[in-house]
């Protein structure tokens, strides 16, 4: 009888783990050895952002205007490829860019909202915010959904920095 309730008790619990709630949410910052308007052009430069950020395999970048594209995006993650469209909007007064899912796609994420935003510093650098809000299809616990989140969301912004501070170490080399 016991071993049956704690039997029961495992599965129920994990039901209870796997179960899907709101999304993830989560934020960094970061400091960049580079002006804001150097930052905004890396990440406006969609088009490149398989050599900037190293999770993601392929881009797609179809151009709307000057400021706003639509991006398929193929990303591995703990294991998983993610598949999704976003719809991506730069604004250079505000210096953020913005990537909302696109509902219509079918892909492996129910929820995605990403901003990045760009902050001038005293010192000619940047303060650079990555905002996520997310939630796969992957038939995984919640406590896992948001490591995987948290996780991604730091290596983005790493990348960016690294990314833009090899650019600007370039651009001197050639002044």
């Amino acid at each position: 009888m016991r071993a049956a309730l704690a039997a029961g008790l495992v599965v129920a619990f994990g039901i209870a783990g796997a179960a899907r709630s709101d999304a993830v949410e989560t934020s960094v910052s970061a400091r960049v050895d580079a002006a804001p308007d150097r930052v905004l052009a890396v990440l406006a430069d969609f088009e490149s952002w398989n050599r900037v950020f190293d999770g993601v395999e392929t881009v797609t970048a179809e151009r709307q205007d000057a400021h706003r594209a639509r991006l398929r995006q193929r990303v591995q993650r703990a294991g998983y490829t993610l598949s999704y469209m976003v719809d991506a909007t730069v604004d250079p007064a505000a210096r953020r860019v913005d990537l909302a899912l696109d509902p219509a796609e079918r892909g492996d994420l129910e929820v995605l909202a990403t901003t990045w935003r760009i902050e001038p510093l005293p010192d000619g650098g940047s303060l650079v915010t990555l905002r996520v809000r997310s939630r796969s299809r992957l038939p995984i616990p919640e406590f896992v959904e948001r490591r995987i989140t948290e996780y991604t969301t730091h290596a983005s912004l790493a990348d960016l920095v690294r990314s833009v501070e090899r650019i600007a170490i370039a651009d001197r080399g050639r002044d």
